[in-house]
């Protein structure tokens, strides 16, 4: 995507003239909280969601998540407004300061009302990979490789197994607070359907804070 190059040419010349690691956490990258810290998400675009992280071991988060979903798992042929429920792990297993990397999984369920098939629900089983970018002590990057694979009760249901990658930028205002956008795109292959075009994106808010 043109913006995500944009952002990381941005990025290198931020790194010519600011040799901070930038900060020890991170809404769209691979950075968790440490130990006893808690991070709360808001999000609000295509879906909306709250979130909810605990730093529980040095490079481990565990959490949850609601929200409102629009359509089911990013598909736009058939408008169904929503709920989604998740729970939140995540792991970084490799920060060389500038650069970090890590591991999401966001097992949960999801039920809507579809205009065309009427009430949906589905289990979610999202693995993902993360890449994060230090520009700055105030701004960094998030590259996502994601297979939020879903599987769809009843008789329109069955496996669906997506591939999307995509990534998101961070704004710092203070150590404790951060803006965020972000964005995914990629295919989602179908059992019984041919394969479709799904996306989401949302703008949104992070707030870290300790016992």
């Amino acid at each position: 995507m043109r913006w995500l190059l944009l952002t990381c040419a941005l990025a290198s010349t931020a790194w010519a003239d600011d040799e901070e690691p930038g900060q020890d956490w991170s809404l769209v990258g691979a950075r968790t909280v440490p130990p006893k810290d808690n991070l709360l998400e808001a999000e609000l675009g295509y879906p909306a969601s709250v979130s909810y992280l605990r730093g529980v071991l040095p490079g481990v988060n565990v959490g949850g998540r609601a929200g409102f979903i629009y359509a089911i798992e990013g598909l736009t042929r058939d408008i169904a407004p929503g709920f989604k429920g998740q729970v939140l792990f995540r792991l970084r297993f490799f920060d060389a300061g500038k650069l970090s990397l890590g591991l999401t999984f966001e097992p949960g369920f999801f039920i809507a009302s579809a205009t065309l098939q009427g009430l949906r629900s589905g289990l979610n089983l999202p693995l993902g990979l993360r890449l994060g970018i230090a520009a700055s002590s105030a701004f960094a990057i998030g590259v996502q490789l994601e297979v939020p694979v879903w599987f769809e009760f009843g008789p329109y249901g069955g496996f669906n197994f997506p591939i999307l990658t995509g990534g998101g930028v961070e704004y710092f205002i203070t150590s404790n607070l951060a803006l965020f956008v972000k964005a995914r795109l990629g295919p989602t292959i179908r059992v019984h359907r041919p394969a479709e075009v799904v996306f989401d994106a949302s703008v949104g808010i992070g707030y870290r804070f300790g016992d």
